[in-house]
């Protein structure tokens, strides 16, 4: 995929990948906890006490961003240790450190987004009372930079080399739509994850070994999308329907095939770069297995749950699936007796 490149243009990456592996490791990672303490505060101290749906914030965000963190950091420790193999212009380290900075443009995406709905966002005139409204001044989240200096790294390592413009127009096409399509996955995964493992009751049945504090049984005894809606008051009430026979509810394996599931196709297209920078056949397969599945999990996400984001990752995926069958993107990542 990638064409012969000048001794400028080696520089070019070489520095690239020292600046990169810096910034992972000592400024992406503090600029992630700082968003996420924020989110945080606001998740438990201005929407958990009056909606109960928003406490698998707290577990959720602690664990993907600290993920994140982690990747990171190693991320920019690779970096910095195949810098000098990418400007002696050894392609395998330049498609590696191309994966590398995928962390980082997705990871600063799906980081910044909860800052847009649970800081930003307004449920002050929604359907559960009592939420207050959104501090007022709020700064730029401190986790956007992650994303943008991201986007800078995998563009020069991408485009950095003597094909022509036109063929790097075009490949910009794919090895964005790839990232983008992760990060709108990954974010899929945080809701099904999230109202997967929404016990409605919590501080009344904690236990695993109690169908109403069970992950696996406890939608079976309420109207799962009805919850979305209940306040904690409602709760605190009484007021709450649940059934004391179970009735099979096909929500608890969207949400788990739709949060799990996600989770790992979206780590899977990250790790699809480097072998299609490289033009190896299984990144090729890789993506169109997770796109696939992410597609269709977001169509059943859609009947099941009547959730339009689910719908918009859907198509996203599907439109990711048919990109890398279109016969003019196909150089760009297979060799031609694999086309």
């Amino acid at each position: 995929m990638f064409n012969k490149t000048t001794q400028l243009q080696r520089t070019i990456l070489g520095v690239t990948a020292v600046l990169a592996g810096l910034f992972m490791m000592y400024l992406a990672p503090t600029m992630g906890m700082k968003t996420l303490k924020i989110a945080l505060e606001n998740v438990m101290e201005r929407l958990i006490p009056f909606d109960p749906d928003f406490y698998p914030a707290v577990p959720i965000l602690g664990a993907t961003y600290g993920v994140w963190f982690v990747l990171l950091w190693l991320g920019g420790a690779f970096s910095l240790v195949l810098a000098k193999k990418v400007y002696d212009g050894e392609e395998w380290a330049r498609g590696t450190i191309l994966g590398i900075f995928a962390i980082p443009s997705v990871a600063g995406m799906t980081m910044f987004i909860p800052w847009m709905v649970l800081v930003v966002s307004d449920y002050s005139t929604g359907p559960v009372a009592g939420i207050l409204p959104p501090p007022a001044d709020l700064p730029a989240p401190p986790v956007l930079p992650v994303m943008i200096f991201g986007l800078i790294f995998y563009f020069v390592t991408l485009l950095t080399d003597g094909d022509t413009i036109k063929n790097k127009i075009l490949k910009i096409i794919p090895y964005t739509a790839i990232g983008v399509v992760a990060g709108m996955v990954f974010m899929n995964g945080q809701h099904g994850v999230r109202y997967f493992i929404f016990i409605p009751e919590y501080l009344d049945f904690t236990s695993s070994l109690h169908p109403l504090g069970n992950f696996y049984t406890n939608l079976d005894h309420y109207d799962a999308l009805a919850l979305v809606k209940t306040s904690q008051a409602q709760i605190d009430a009484g007021q709450i329907a649940k059934t004391t026979e179970a009735i099979y509810d096909a929500n608890t394996l969207t949400l788990l095939l739709g949060g799990f599931m996600n989770y790992l196709s979206s780590a899977l297209m990250i790790i699809s770069i480097p072998f299609l920078a490289l033009k190896k056949k299984i990144g090729y397969y890789m993506v169109l297995a997770t796109a696939l599945a992410t597609a269709l999990i977001g169509l059943d996400g859609y009947i099941v749950r009547h959730s339009f984001e689910w719908l918009v990752g859907g198509i996203m995926s599907l439109g990711l699936f048919i990109i890398f069958q279109l016969p003019v993107f196909k150089p760009f990542y297979l060799k031609p007796e694999d086309i």
